[in-house]
């Protein structure tokens, strides 16, 4: 049985914000199978309905609009005021209204009120999840403003097209759709479009997991919404920070942030906000393993929903409680669940819904014991995971991310591009599988190269290892002779002392007579006998210390020209530390040359009389 983390936001303010659903999944057998988001980041761009709505009765508005004798002006404003107290409550009611609105417009030949009654409609059809419906109504206002060069209605068809390209899986044209948006917005200086924007471009980078970005992104359109006074779009903001923070595992900023958008869409009456909002809070405490509370919030939002007909928020709703459902082992319940998200969003076209019903699909019939028919679904689910994260999608969209932050130039109209793309995408998918063959083919080979020069790296390592081993052992083989060359020069310096005691033996030998010289005589032999000769060991001690002080005779010489040989073999007698008298001993000299060699010594080393012979020769 997988174990499911799952953030998921539906931000939807009815005619201003977005929607963004986004859920991971990590189970005991793989990393990050995957984190989407899932929702629809479309906002109802142009005027904020909600106002109106608290200021004009709805059946007033309803009587202006049929009001055949009142200014055209007049009656489309009050049209579109109507349908926007009808969005949220009444879809198809709030649809025939913005059809009414399209004949009118067309009828007195107004292209602006005609494309904004086509945006209208194309809002309706979004906010039930009908993506590419929305998309054919949002083009046909697109493509009149584009006459119109009406730079503030095309700011919004270009988030509204963003959005739907969101929905469908489409990144990389929703972000050039949204950048576009917020730059004619920037230009303008229409915060309320900015702020939207900012949204929705918030999502995609959360989808990507860019979570710091996003929460820029998130920010900056909150400050904008409350500094315009649009609480009716403060829930969005807040369930989309919410959100950020629970992919961060932030777990009290996540609550905390949640709860605000559920308060706050409850108090203005946003029942799709507040749904949403709940459907969060369930996942966030169902990740915190708090299973019974979560589903509280799962059923309490799915009433809701289904009482609104809220058609792509059941989807979403359905496939967390199945989740949920799924960590309870109640598999039974999960699968219905998620069957049922399943079959709404097959209908809306929400490949990102479509691809977490799979996945909650397979692993309870993997529950049921059902094996074969879970691994259709698993089959399912890994073909809708690839087709979502492409990472050509990434690399393109970070392109279009820098072109926008450096240059700020137009981006380049992608509406007829895609139209034509619908009717080429038998070759479209299959120029993408050379690509992807040709991606996984470099793939190979960087991997390949990764692991060659990792193994090279290796054996240098090693390599490394065994010369600082020879050093070491060298270090010590020199430091043991240095040490044996010590020892032999206070030997020899034993013997020369040895040798004037005997010359003093000697001396009481010739006075001594009778048995007394005779016993003198045997002693002084023997201890003849097990002494070596003083010029004996001195000459292969010499032979010893020249070659063990080689390289140090090499650089007294080439420092120091005037150096002779007996100055240098000094200089190795001082290195090892031994006396002014033991140095004699070795040179069969007495202690005051050796005090003159010395100082000669100094003056050719040019050294000051407060300077250490001593210390220089062993640094040196």
């Amino acid at each position: 049985m997988s174990i499911f983390y799952l953030d998921r936001s539906e931000i939807f303010m009815q005619n201003s914000n977005n929607c963004i659903f986004f859920t991971f999944k990590w189970n005991n057998l793989t990393f990050l199978l995957m984190k989407r988001f899932f929702n629809l980041i479309f906002s109802v761009f142009g005027v904020c309905y909600f106002s109106w709505a608290q200021t004009t009765p709805k059946d007033s508005l309803l009587r202006l609009f049929k009001d055949t004798k009142a200014p055209d002006s007049v009656r489309f404003d009050s049209g579109t005021r109507y349908m926007g107290q009808l969005l949220g409550k009444d879809l198809d009611s709030a649809r025939g209204t913005g059809i009414q609105l399209l004949d009118f417009a067309q009828n007195v030949d107004n292209k602006k009120w005609e494309a904004t009654s086509y945006r209208l409609i194309g809002n309706t059809y979004a906010i039930q999840g009908n993506f590419e419906k929305a998309q054919e109504f949002f083009f046909n206002s697109h493509e009149i403003l584009l006459e119109l060069n009406d730079k503030e209605g095309l700011a919004v068809t270009f988030n509204n097209i963003g959005t739907v390209f969101y929905e469908l899986g489409n990144y990389v044209q929703a972000q050039v759709n949204l950048l576009e948006s917020l730059r004619l917005a920037e230009e303008l200086q229409d915060d309320v479009a900015a702020s939207r924007a900012l949204n929705n471009l918030g999502n995609i980078h959360s989808d990507l997991e860019n979570n710091e970005k996003a929460l820029g992104y998130y920010g900056r359109s909150l400050e904008l919404k409350e500094k315009l006074g649009h609480r009716n779009r403060l829930p969005a903001g807040y369930n989309n920070i919410g959100l950020i923070y629970i992919q961060m595992k932030k777990h009290d900023l996540a609550i905390e942030n949640l709860t605000k958008s559920a308060t706050i869409a409850k108090e203005i009456g946003d029942l799709q906000s507040m749904t949403r909002a709940q459907s969060n809070l369930g996942i966030e405490y169902s990740n915190n393993g708090e299973l019974d509370k979560a589903l509280d919030y799962f059923n309490e939002s799915i009433g809701i929903k289904q009482d609104i007909n809220d058609l792509d928020g059941l989807a979403s709703a359905y496939v967390y409680r199945g989740q949920n459902y799924l960590a309870m082992k109640r598999f039974d319940l999960a699968r219905s669940d998620c069957l049922e998200s399943l079959e709404l969003s097959n209908a809306s076209g929400a490949l990102n819904t479509q691809s977490l019903a799979c996945d909650c699909l397979g692993n309870a019939l993997e529950g049921l014991g059902n094996h074969r028919e879970a691994l259709q679904y698993f089959r399912r689910f890994e073909s809708l995971k690839d087709s979502l994260f492409d990472k050509e999608k990434t690399q393109e969209m970070t392109r279009i991310e820098m072109n926008y932050q450096f240059e700020k130039k137009q981006l380049a109209d992608s509406i007829a591009f895609h139209k034509l793309q619908t009717e080429q995408k038998v070759a479209f998918e299959r120029d993408l599988n050379k690509e992807q063959n040709k991606f996984f083919i470099t793939l190979m080979i960087s991997l390949a190269a990764l692991l060659f020069m990792l193994f090279l790296y290796w054996k240098y390592t090693q390599n490394l290892k065994v010369k600082n081993l020879e050093n070491k052992l060298l270090n010590s083989e020199i430091e043991y002779k240095k040490k044996d060359l010590t020892n032999f020069a206070v030997n020899i310096s034993n013997n020369q002392e040895w040798a004037e005691s005997l010359a003093q033996r000697l001396e009481i030998l010739k006075a001594s007579t009778g048995r007394k010289r005779l016993k003198e005589l045997e002693n002084l032999e023997t201890d003849i006998k097990n002494k070596i000769w003083v010029n004996k060991s001195s000459d292969e001690f010499y032979k010893k210390i020249d070659a063990l002080s080689s390289s140090f005779y090499d650089r007294l010489t080439k420092e120091f020209k005037d150096l002779t040989k007996t100055d240098i073999r000094l200089c190795s007698l001082i290195k090892l530390n031994l006396n002014t008298k033991q140095i004699a001993a070795l040179q069969n000299i007495n202690p005051s040359s050796v005090k003159m060699s010395r100082n000669r010594l100094r003056k050719k080393l040019n050294l000051s009389p407060e300077d250490d012979l001593n210390a220089f020769l062993r640094t040196f």
